[in-house]
């Protein structure tokens, strides 16, 4: 009887997750055939544009084939950044082969139409893909295991694990540990599974999708290989780093004028508070910051920031929460020692001690460190071996999808936990 009203439970989860995906993307359709008509009154003037059949008919090719897109991306594609890559790859396929067909067919066509649509459907992926659809993932069903168990027990998880080797459903793909040993039964189902077509997926490559971390019970020495990223990105990134960091001088220079003049007026002492670093391939330098404690903070050597810290001061507090103290940082990345984006560089105290106590701590080394990354945005402040231990799984996780969609996620999210001060100490 429990075992029928469990499968009855399981048929109705499923069938509430694909109304649910179905309601979305009748939404995300929606969405994109708004723009695209309220750019072509931009560009136009007038709603008439679309009786004209050399102009409608390229634009309903695309409001057509997004969504399309959409659909298969979001039915393979658990992880919320290569979900944002793989969308904004379709878009640019998409907006190539029209290019291409309105250049060859010598058809009408307003490049700032085209330019507009484009810009503005990457900028919807965006915030769809990081605020609306981010908890919208492939149905999956599991086979038993302890990893699968960790899995279901993630917030916002929407895996459902099977009770036999049978599928009585529609679903995306089959969960596997692929570390564990399977029955025979289990070992033929999943073989009729991936023959028919259905993606089977390793538990552990889910559980990092959805938790956004690489549990470090999970690692061998064997994967240091695919640590790093693309070694061209980084060229790109470095690029970035200084376009973003000399852009931002007009209103970075006034503020930090006008912060080391408060600083001082506040407490006695330099505006400015230099300490050494681990960074890029556990290399140290000094890293500068606005001062937000007393000077005499660390006479008894380094300590982690506490809540409530007595040692910082009262314009120290605001800087702090706001991370306004980490503006001069901009220098280190100027001269290379550190990225805008990047696991946080630690003290050299901590760090030698958190490589004899954490497991592959120094793989967080293969990437130059950040004033923001994406341990600071999903986890906040680590102070401790456990709470080190966690903020670590994030920072290999950045390591090993170390790109730009991955970068560019971190940031909007940064802005975020800035404005609102969220995991400040």
């Amino acid at each position: 009887m429990n075992l029928e009203i469990t499968r009855a439970r399981t048929v109705q989860n499923l069938a509430l997750s694909h109304l649910r995906r179905d309601f979305y993307f009748a939404i995300d359709a929606f969405a994109i055939c708004t723009i695209f008509v309220t750019l072509s009154y931009v560009t136009w003037g007038s709603f008439e544009v679309w009786r004209i059949p050399e102009v409608a008919l390229p634009a309903i090719m695309l409001v057509i084939a997004l969504p399309l897109i959409k659909i298969t991306v979001l039915r393979n594609e658990a992880d919320r950044v290569r979900r944002l890559a793989k969308l904004h790859a379709g878009i640019g396929v998409a907006y190539a082969l029209l290019f291409t067909y309105l250049v060859l067919s010598r058809a009408y066509y307003s490049r700032f139409f085209l330019m507009c649509t484009f810009i503005a459907l990457m900028i919807w992926q965006i915030i769809d893909t990081l605020f609306l659809s981010a908890g919208l993932r492939p149905q999956l069903v599991a086979v038993p295991s302890n990893m699968t168990d960790q899995i279901r027990s993630l917030p916002g998880s929407n895996v459902t694990v099977l009770h036999r080797p049978v599928l009585e459903s529609q679903v995306d793909g089959i969960v596997v540990d692929l570390h564990e040993t399977l029955t025979p039964e289990w070992q033929m189902f999943i073989a009729e599974c991936a023959a028919s077509g259905v993606h089977v997926y390793h538990a552990a490559a889910v559980f990092e999708s959805y938790a956004g971390r690489i549990p470090i019970s999970r690692l061998s020495e064997g994967i240091v290989d695919t640590l790093g990223g693309p070694k061209n990105y980084r060229y790109v990134k470095r690029f970035f780093d200084i376009a973003l960091v000399i852009a931002s001088i007009p209103v970075v220079v006034p503020l930090a004028l006008t912060l080391a003049v408060i600083i001082k007026l506040d407490s006695p002492g330099p505006a400015l508070y230099w300490q050494e670093r681990v960074g890029e391939r556990g290399k140290p330098f000094r890293m500068v910051k606005f001062r937000s404690m007393h000077i005499d903070a660390e006479k008894d050597g380094p300590l982690f920031a506490a809540t409530d810290d007595p040692r910082v001061t009262r314009v120290g507090r605001v800087i702090r929460r706001y991370r306004l103290d980490e503006i001069p940082q901009l220098w280190n990345v100027l001269k290379g020692e550190m990225s805008l984006i990047g696991p946080r560089p630690e003290q050299v105290a901590f760090a030698q001690m958190f490589e004899e106590e954490v497991p592959f701590y120094a793989w967080r080394h293969l990437v130059k460190p950040g004033i923001t990354g994406w341990a600071q945005v999903q986890h906040g402040y680590a102070a401790g071996i456990e709470d080190t231990r966690r903020k670590l799984e994030y920072d290999l996780y950045y390591v090993k999808h170390f790109s730009f969609w991955l970068d560019l996620s971190i940031l909007i999210r940064t802005i975020g936990t800035v404005l609102t001060g969220n995991g400040a100490r």
